[in-house]
């Protein structure tokens, strides 16, 4: 039988380190971009958690239409509020279309969840989601 150098055993196990060493590094990386991305992840269930908890949130709701509605433009206009368990429902009627067009402005730029919205020429039916 003949016998194995011992620079081929050497050899070999230097490859293998390297080959390891290579593989540890690459795996490094991989797990560096997955705990960045959990992170990220994590920030954005944060910022969800915050908006639903606002958005669902019945006081501040209703502390933002209050004031909507107690705007001087809209105190001469004929307003219908009404408050079921899953929603409120408004409906504000006008034959000045800039009214209107203000009243749509301030409820859009405010964060409700906006189940339905109907648009007429005298009129806007909104129903804003409380659940």
């Amino acid at each position: 039988m003949k016998r194995l150098n011992p620079l081929y055993i050497i050899l070999l196990f230097l490859v293998i380190a390297f080959i390891s060493i290579f593989m540890l590094k690459e795996q490094k990386n991989i797990l560096t971009q997955k705990v960045n991305e959990l992170a990220n992840f994590e920030v954005k269930t944060k910022d969800f958690k915050d908006l639903k908890a606002s958005w669902t949130n019945k006081d501040f709701i209703n502390r933002n239409l209050d004031l909507i509605l107690k705007n001087r433009m809209f105190v001469n206009q004929k307003i219908l509020r009404a408050d079921t368990k899953e929603s409120i429902k408004i409906k504000i009627e006008s034959n000045d279309p800039k009214v209107l067009d203000s009243f749509l402005n301030k409820i859009l730029n405010k964060e409700f969840i906006i189940k339905g919205l109907e648009v007429e020429k005298t009129f806007i039916n909104l129903e804003i989601g409380t659940k």
